[in-house]
């Protein structure tokens, strides 16, 4: 008998530890439940946590998680097939923290969106070339250099030397 009382104790307990949670918090937690479930296989998980990430970043522009959220949403949106959202997202990351560890990651995937999804070579230029000003030694320094190079070439030209 006592053991059957101790259920709805228990039940009781968990829905108060989750109704005292901050809605920070709240989300964080379906965050990291979608992340649990992030495939690409489905574009419904990947648009949840998409979103998640998003409203995050909203509601909670001074948290340090806010930029990785960022660009994790930035890179969805990619496979998505939403360059333009991804450049949103990418632009608050590079605009509003410059001291992002994600900083280097997201100058790179910006221009690399701007060349090969909407082949705007002179924005995609810019942006090389401002991440190499930045960050004329860094770990995507070389990829952005060769990506300078062979801007606006074929696979077929870069393959032939042209």
């Amino acid at each position: 008998m006592r053991h059957l009382l101790i259920i709805p104790v228990l039940v009781i307990l968990s829905l108060i530890t989750y109704s005292c949670k901050s809605p920070k918090e709240k989300a964080l937690e379906t965050i990291a439940q979608l992340e649990a479930g992030d495939s690409v296989f489905s574009d419904d998980l990947m648009k949840n946590l998409k979103t998640a990430y998003v409203d995050f970043a909203k509601a909670y522009p001074d948290d340090p998680k806010t930029p990785g959220f960022l660009f994790e949403a930035a890179r969805r949106s990619i496979y998505l097939s939403q360059p333009n959202e991804a450049l949103e997202y990418l632009g608050n990351l590079i605009k509003n923290y410059p001291n992002s560890p994600n900083l280097e990651d997201a100058m790179f995937l910006s221009a690399y969106t701007l060349e090969n999804n909407l082949q705007d070579y002179p924005k995609a230029k810019a942006g090389y070339e401002a991440l190499l000003a930045k960050f004329p030694n860094g770990e995507l320094a070389e990829d952005a250099r060769t990506s300078l190079q062979n801007l606006g070439k074929s696979s077929e030209d870069i393959l032939n030397g042209r």
